[in-house]
């Protein structure tokens, strides 16, 4: 089962999905109205759920086997047993495709695992290189693992690890430009220093300046906040003063399974929606995860509990939803890292679109939904995260404190 695991995160990590559309036609999927969205019942999820049971055995119990079993059905089988013709497996034309885009000095990683993965595909299996691979260890080792004892009977599922690629302070030896000092000519311009006076005044940094003690905007709670407020930073910390009831219902064994139970069906609903057959499983939770934490409480019938828990700092349901994922992307901006900043960038400016194009359809858009999720996941206006700044050292505690994790939720950078 780790074989199946490992070798379906490998092929699905660089995938992402159909290329009739682009990055913005998945802006509206990540889209959540807690007032306008109209949610699917408990019994809607459960039949569309059902409809995944890819294999029938007939039969529940041992019991049932015995007088005698379904002699059609295993005819039938029979039959297919004896035919020559060959079926393709479900993920075969993926894990071609993901093959052909990497570099194959990277086979001897991916191949010996792709051996152990039970039913994997003749096709993929003697793909040259990878047929090549078979009980092979790799021969580039990184550094940092060579003189590892024992190293060669480590499980194939881990020889990606083994690349020196994989191990920060790996540098291909690349001969740049040497890069000459230039000073840009500065003009003074009194216009601009007269403007920064306007925002700063320069006697708040003399001795023995003292602030004046008076309640603004930011010390106020925002009326009635909808999805598209600005928040501000008593917005914020009456959320955090929320968060440890709210985790520690989430997280009661009963709760947290019916959670976990109705996400996975959700999801599975979701795949059958349209566009939503392209995004990847749980981005939708990760970038809104309170409002999507609200609907399925909805839908389990167990909103009631949850509003009980925010009530106390004056918040319903949906505005405490509004709030938290507010709160969650503005933290997710003011730390947001320069290599995502610079991706999201190079992407917008077309520098893939050579790479996309010789995708397949449903890799193209896969693609484009896991970028419109980065997108989405750090959409927060300069207000929010200028109020979330004022709160970021209780806002970080209260996160070191949950492992990162709020609700059943990873809250991590990306």
């Amino acid at each position: 089962m780790k074989y199946r695991i490992a070798a379906c995160f490998i092929a699905l990590m660089l995938a992402a999905a159909p290329a009739a559309a682009g990055v913005s036609d998945f802006a509206d999927f990540f889209d959540i109205d807690l007032e306008q969205d109209e949610l699917p019942t408990q019994e809607e999820l459960e039949t569309a759920f059902a409809k995944h049971d890819e294999y029938n055995k007939k039969y529940g119990s041992f019991y049932d086997l015995l007088h005698g079993f379904d002699h059609e059905f295993q005819t039938t089988i029979a039959a297919y047993g004896m035919q020559e013709k060959r079926l393709k497996g479900e993920s075969e034309d993926l894990y071609l495709e993901f093959l052909s885009m990497i570099p194959k000095k990277y086979y001897q990683y991916l191949g010996p695992m792709l051996f152990e993965v039970p039913n994997m595909s003749e096709k993929v299996l003697n793909l040259p290189g990878i047929k090549e691979t078979k009980n092979q260890f790799p021969t580039r080792i990184a550094e940092q693992v060579k003189d590892i004892e024992n190293l060669e009977f480590v499980s194939p599922a881990l020889y990606f690890l083994l690349m020196p690629e994989a191990w920060p302070g790996y540098e291909e030896e690349i001969e740049l430009p040497r890069m000459v000092r230039y000073y840009p000519k500065v003009k003074y311009d009194p216009r601009f220093y007269a403007a920064i006076k306007k925002l700063i005044r320069p006697e708040k940094y003399m001795p023995g300046y003292q602030e004046e003690s008076k309640l603004n905007k930011s010390d106020l709670r925002t009326l009635r906040p909808t999805k598209d407020s600005l928040l501000t930073a008593a917005d914020i910390r009456a959320f955090i003063a929320t968060i440890d009831a709210v985790d520690e219902w989430a997280h009661r064994p009963e709760n947290e399974f019916l959670l976990t139970r109705i996400g996975i069906i959700w999801m599975a609903y979701e795949k059958e929606q349209g566009i939503g057959r392209y995004v990847p499983s749980g981005l939708k939770d990760l970038v809104n995860p309170c409002a999507r934490l609200v609907q399925k409480t909805r839908i389990l019938g167990k909103e009631r509990e949850l509003a009980q828990l925010v009530a106390g700092e004056g918040f319903t349901l949906n505005e405490w939803a509004y709030t938290c994922d507010k709160t969650i992307k503005a933290y997710r901006l003011a730390n947001i890292r320069s290599g995502v900043v610079k991706a999201i960038r190079e992407y917008r400016r077309g520098i893939y679109d050579d790479e996309i194009a010789g995708m397949s359809a449903y890799t193209q858009n896969v693609r484009f939904a896991t970028m419109q999720s980065i997108i989405q996941a750090h959409k927060a206006p300069l207000s929010d995260v200028l109020e979330f700044k004022k709160n970021r050292q209780d806002f970080g505690d209260k996160l070191r404190q949950k492992g990162f994790q709020l609700f059943g939720y990873p809250i991590n950078r990306y």
